[in-house]
């Protein structure tokens, strides 16, 4: 699958990361039992597209270093688990001064988890981790998720399975904005690739589902992806030409054209607020649902993105949700789904939640987003290998209690 999503966004706090202590797994070992095999297996796997022994013999340390380490992941903490002083140069080496392509290790962990874990939901995640310096690769003034305001920051979109055991990454694009792609000296001294250009989180996550579908068969799991601000009928219609089903978080001022019974349009264009705002008090469904409250209160309605591309229109819905206690808590959500029941639109709607979940309680623990070195390939090579870590962790943890299949399965 070749790197180039985001329902769920996150900004990843440095500080933020887990501090409790990680479980040790030693070289051939690990938990006991078949979980301690399904991890020695996934390490096998991933690292045997590695051309020498000592690239894969360093490959296992970085990824076992990371599952070991503790607070905040720096290559001496990731070292410290073999307890060589040298090991710290080498694995740092591994990582930015080696040459190894890390697409087919991705390929490769990809495979083999979708295999073990099939995706009940793909989730297209965007973190965006703070810096203080500018010298990390990618690193420039985007805006915070939660704030608006301009944040020195990395910006990685990644693609997420969400399975009953958890959610795990599948694959990543680092956001290149044009301080990276217009200065040849940064982008010489970063070994940025020829081809790569300025696209938006959507485009990316796109690009990465496209590429994982490819590599996966016809039979498609949803998607749910943030079109808040990249034109929701676009998105919807290159999902639907790929024959990927979708539940696309779209804007209040999204354009639709609402539908009567035979699927026509009936009326004039609204925006989302004002078609659900139109809808009879009576008429609104209270569902349960995660979060403080328990439940939503929840209105279908059939529509079109009015922004839709030409040709054969699609059949969809608004999915309108607000909480009960606050009338200014509303979401909007574009889906094909249309002969899903409410509320398994409403669950499958929380999956990106879940995922997020797995980013904070997996993910910054193996330091998926901890790497401030100043070369492309480096950060690649890097995330691919926490990648690797981050399935290991979930596979040792074993089968969640309430898996994200279990809330998809009616659809």
């Amino acid at each position: 699958m070749n790197t180039a999503t985001a329902t769920a966004t996150a900004t990843v706090a440095p500080e933020a990361r887990p501090t409790a202590p990680a479980p040790v797994f030693m070289d051939g070992g690990g938990p006991d039992g078949a979980e301690g095999e399904a991890v020695d297996a996934l390490v096998q796997r991933v690292l045997a597209p590695l051309p020498r022994r000592d690239q894969r013999r360093g490959g296992e340390s970085y990824i076992r270093g990371l599952l070991a380490a503790t607070g905040r992941t720096s290559m001496r903490a990731v070292a410290a688990r073999t307890g060589i002083p040298a090991d710290v140069q080498r694995l740092n080496h591994l990582v930015s001064g080696s040459t190894w392509p890390w697409r087919p290790l991705r390929d490769a962990l990809a495979e083999h988890m979708l295999a073990l874990a099939p995706p009940a939901a793909w989730v297209v995640h965007t973190a965006t981790t703070p810096r203080t310096g500018r010298t990390g690769v990618g690193t420039d003034y985007f805006a915070d998720p939660r704030t608006g305001r301009p944040l020195n920051a990395q910006r990685a979109v990644g693609l997420w399975a969400a399975t009953t055991r958890g959610g795990y990454p599948v694959d990543w694009h680092l956001r290149l904005t044009t301080r990276w792609l217009d200065d040849l000296r940064l982008r010489r001294q970063a070994g940025i690739p020829e081809d790569a250009v300025v696209v938006d989180e959507a485009e990316a996550g796109l690009a990465l589902l496209l590429t994982a579908a490819r590599a996966t068969g016809p039979a498609q799991p949803p998607v749910l992806l943030d079109a808040r601000q990249a034109g929701a009928g676009r998105v919807a219609g290159r999902l639907a030409a790929a024959g990927i089903p979708y539940l696309l978080r779209i804007s209040a001022s999204q354009l639709l054209a609402p539908l009567g019974p035979d699927g026509r349009p009936v009326g004039t264009l609204a925006t989302a607020r004002q078609l659900a705002a139109g809808r009879p008090a009576g008429r609104w469904s209270r569902v349960p649902a995660p979060g403080p409250t328990g439940v939503r209160e929840v209105a279908r309605l059939a529509c079109r993105a009015a922004d839709a591309p030409p040709g054969p229109r699609q059949r969809q819905v608004l999915l309108a949700q607000k909480d009960p206690n606050s009338r200014q808590d509303a979401a909007y959500w574009l889906t094909d789904l249309v002969d899903t029941p409410v509320a398994a639109l409403v669950r499958l709607a929380a999956t990106p939640a879940r995922v997020a979940r797995d980013v904070t309680r997996t993910g910054r623990r193996v330091g998926l987003y901890d790497f401030e070195g100043p070369t492309f390939a480096g950060w690649h090579r890097h995330i691919t290998l926490a990648s690797a870590a981050h399935a290991a962790a979930l596979l040792a943890r074993g089968r969640s209690e309430v898996g994200p299949r279990s809330l998809i399965h009616v659809v």
